[in-house]
């Protein structure tokens, strides 16, 4: 069978020889038809890298020839830019050297562009400095007005109350700390009221106690014997504490009792059960002891073993020699010459092992023809990889591409962001400095930045000269910040936008009625332009925003159920 299988692996060898010299004589046709100028005996792998020179040098020929348009089409295009930024710069009347260069002219067009801007910024920057200091001079008027009226105010609204009764009437820092401590002194007296109300309430919890301690001990027939409370109370509960640990242990000692009895009862019974089994067990293997029954059962399963491994060894010496009964084993066995049955199994040995070694070697054989076989393909997976490659280079040149105008936009972007905050930044710092002055009524003098590496940093600088990070101020002066630089945000908005309504939500719940009066006077200077809405549920912040803007219109919205 080994042989048989050999020659039809030959044949086969030599059928694909003969296929290969007949493949080989074409692809020698072909090359002598396609480029004759190949030396003849070209090798597959040679005409395929062959093949790859040739694609990369007409596509370097495509890049060179489109190259060039690309430059010819640029020259035309640089001629009309430099004709129409002549012309431009002709009819702006600017001088320039007529034969100058596109970076020449763009550089002239530039210029004046950037003079223009910077004029236009100039003019603008004059028109609201101007606005601003009208501004400021109506302010100044209004606040020397409200100023001598409020002091008109103070003094008699002083004098009508025991705070004028000296003379001269006290400055508000005095007031304010008179009614600092007024306002500490409510919360002190409440203290004081509730104390006393706890004292009272746990000296009768304390008479209560004694008394129901008393009753105890009567009805427990215990002498009080002038003891405190405490310490009678502590010694019946000690005695109830060991009367309950008595009762208890003597539970557990009765349940203890039932369990062993019952223990003893299921011991008898196993017992007796085991008496019985052990007169039966030595009475059929006629001994006196359970020793020796141990050993009449180890014996008993030795035998069993024995009798297994006779079997066996039976059933192999039946399948080796294709007897039915061992008595016709043993009789062919004992008519065999042994010598003669020696030397053909070695016989046989030697030929099994190198037919097995034969069979190896012709397997191995039979898989090199056929990975000969297979090595010459006929099919398009080279074209088919060289057009993925080519595929793939161009997605990631168009991803390249498009990765770098999203780079060029995102810096544009933040470019254009810089520099339209460096151009809004003082207007607006000066109106958030403003409005938190007027917020503070005067305690802190503005606000300023320090650049950090991630931006900059706000900073409020107080009347005495000194500075504070905005986020090392308390809650109420972030507040204050905080609203300050909402209302600058809002002014800046309007006054290139059309104006939106500004919201506030309670945010003047940790301001005092005299910040609260400043904040809502920012207010009826900010409703000039745009409709302004506070939303709170504090009545004496109403009754702060009629005084401070009497045409305020008050809606008060129904309680939900």
């Amino acid at each position: 069978m080994v042989e048989a299988e050999l020659a039809r692996v030959s044949d086969l060898l030599n059928a694909a020889l003969r296929a290969r010299a007949v493949v080989d004589a074409a692809v020698e046709g072909c090359l002598g038809a396609m480029a004759p100028r190949l030396p003849a005996g070209t090798t597959l792998d040679a005409l395929q890298a062959w093949l790859g020179r040739r694609d990369k040098a007409l596509e370097v020929l495509a890049r060179l020839r489109q190259a060039e348009r690309d430059i010819r089409d640029s020259e035309a295009d640089a001629r009309i830019a430099c004709e129409r930024i002549a012309g431009a710069l002709a009819a702006a009347a600017l001088p320039h050297h007529p034969d100058a260069g596109f970076d020449a002219l763009v550089g002239v067009a530039e210029a004046a562009v950037e003079r223009e801007a910077e004029f236009r910024s100039l003019r603008a920057a004059v028109v609201e400095r101007e606005r601003d200091l009208q501004a400021r001079e109506r302010g100044l008027v209004a606040a020397e007005t409200a100023e001598r009226t409020w002091q008109e105010a103070w003094s008699k609204a002083c004098t009508a109350c025991w705070i004028g009764a000296d003379d001269p009437i006290p400055a508000e820092a005095t007031v304010r700390e008179i009614l600092v401590a007024l306002t500490d002194l409510g919360p002190a007296l409440e203290k004081q009221a509730a104390l006393a109300d706890r004292i009272r309430k746990m000296e009768d919890d304390q008479s209560a106690f004694r008394d129901a301690v008393l009753a105890i001990a009567r009805d427990l027939e215990v002498d009080p014997a002038g003891r405190p409370p405490l310490e009678l109370e502590r010694g019946m509960a000690e005695r109830v504490a060991s009367a309950r640990a008595a009762a208890s242990e003597r539970t557990s000692r009765a349940h203890a009792l039932e369990a062993a009895r019952a223990r003893r009862r299921e011991l008898d019974e196993a017992l007796t059960i085991h008496a019985g089994q052990r007169d039966r067990m030595t009475a059929f293997f006629g001994v006196a002891s359970l020793d020796e029954v141990g050993e009449r059962l180890q014996q008993t399963q030795v035998r069993t073993e024995l009798l297994a491994r006779v079997e066996e060894a039976e059933r192999e010496i039946l399948d080796a020699v294709r007897l039915s009964s061992i008595l016709e084993a043993e009789q062919a066995l004992d008519a065999a010459d042994r010598s003669a049955l020696e030397a053909e199994l070695a016989e046989l040995t030697a030929r099994f092992d190198d037919q097995d070694q034969r069979t190896r070697d012709l397997f191995a054989a039979l898989g090199k023809a056929s990975d000969r076989v297979d090595a010459v393909g006929g099919d398009d997976a080279v074209a088919r990889i060289e057009e993925r490659r080519r595929t793939t280079v161009l997605e990631v040149e168009d991803k390249a591409r498009q990765y770098l105008r999203l780079r060029v936009g995102v810096v544009a972007a933040e470019q254009a962001l810089r520099v339209y905050r460096d151009q809004h930044r003082s207007s607006m710092m000066a109106r958030a400095s403003e409005a938190f002055r007027t917020i503070s009524r005067g305690a802190y003098s503005g606000l300023a930045t320090q650049p950090d590496r991630d931006g900059d940093i706000l900073i409020a600088t107080a009347a005495d000269g000194g500075s504070k990070v905005a986020s090392d101020l308390s809650k109420g002066t972030r507040f204050q910040l905080y609203l300050a630089l909402r209302i600058a945000g809002y002014h800046e908005f309007a006054r290139t936008r059309r104006p939106v309504p500004f919201v506030a939500d309670d945010i003047m719940e940790t301001f005092d009625d005299f910040r609260a009066e400043e904040a809502f006077r920012l207010f009826a200077a900010m409703a000039e332009t745009g409709q302004v809405i506070y939303l709170t549920h504090h009545r004496h912040l109403c009754e702060v925003a009629r005084r401070v803007c009497p045409e305020v219109r008050m809606h008060e919205l129904p309680m939900a159920t």
